[in-house]
């Protein structure tokens, strides 16, 4: 399995669960992060400098895929920041990266561990974050290439074909619950995140669209334990931190996907990424 995720702190907010629990099945896990998280916002109560930040983000990341059992691979590019940030004119951001070449490091990994489940964003990047997006691009593309004989032949590695495609999705459904939330607590649903610069009513994937649902409540302490590990990101993930954790696992205690290849039909539905 391969995870193309934009920042530290994806895997484990994100599919934490999921990763931890095929790489507890025996299944080879590989995570790659496209960023250093260099552009993010930094948790109230860490005192870690712009310029070191990149560096504490990578050994919170190193910690964490070690937790999840997983093998990291680095893509190397700098955070490009949310839209409109001025971090997005930076020459080595991710989204003005040349695409062919961040394909082909993706093709690279496909074709050198054989990789038979690939996950990454969906294309609305979760809450529209361009390194978000830009990560659904160029690993959408690497799966139809990474089996292409007349692709990226300097890579001097056989042609390989992934079986399946999947992108991280929260349903649509979730997240209006999440708005009510948001609501009788007093807080506007259209201005959260440390910037107030996501907003929640225009999240969230149709339902029927959603067609993996896998159950983490067995690896769910993996998956707190690894986000733990993210404390300049505020080390919490997705969790309600008011409520107790036994609440938290019932409430998050299941990952979506949708399938991209092969291609489902709205309404369909699996437990397995490997079935």
């Amino acid at each position: 399995m391969l995870a193309v995720l934009a920042h530290p702190d994806d895997e484990s907010f994100g599919p934490g669960g999921t990763l931890a629990k095929y790489a507890q099945s025996g299944v080879n896990v590989h995570i790659a992060i496209a960023t250093d998280g260099a552009a993010g916002s930094i948790a109230e109560g860490h005192d870690v400098a712009r310029e070191e930040l990149a560096y504490v983000r990578d050994g919170e990341l190193q910690a964490a895929v070690k937790i999840l059992g997983g093998q990291l691979h680095r893509l190397g590019y700098r955070d490009s920041g949310m839209k409109g940030d001025q971090s997005n004119q930076h020459p080595d951001a991710f989204i003005n990266g040349e695409k062919r070449e961040a394909v082909r490091k993706v093709v690279k990994l496909i074709r050198q561990n054989q990789t038979q489940v690939v996950l990454t964003h969906d294309e609305t990047g979760g809450y529209f974050h361009p390194d978000h997006i830009r990560c659904w691009d160029i690993t959408t593309a690497a799966f139809h290439a990474a089996g292409d004989p007349d692709q990226f032949t300097e890579l001097e590695l056989p042609p390989f074909q992934p079986h399946k495609l999947y992108y991280t999705a929260i349903p649509k459904s979730r997240i209006d619950w999440f708005v009510k939330i948001q609501r009788l607590l007093g807080r506007d649903p259209q201005k959260l995140g440390r910037n107030q610069d996501i907003d929640l009513t225009k999240l969230g994937i149709p339902d029927e669209r959603i067609h993996a649902h896998i159950n983490i409540r067995p690896t769910w302490e993996i998956k707190r334990q690894a986000s733990a590990e993210h404390k300049t990101q505020g080390g919490g993930g997705a969790f309600f931190r008011f409520l107790p954790n036994w609440v938290n696992k019932r409430l998050f205690g299941q990952e979506t996907f949708m399938r991209a290849q092969p291609i489902a039909v709205d309404g369909y539905r699996e437990s397995d990424l490997f079935s």
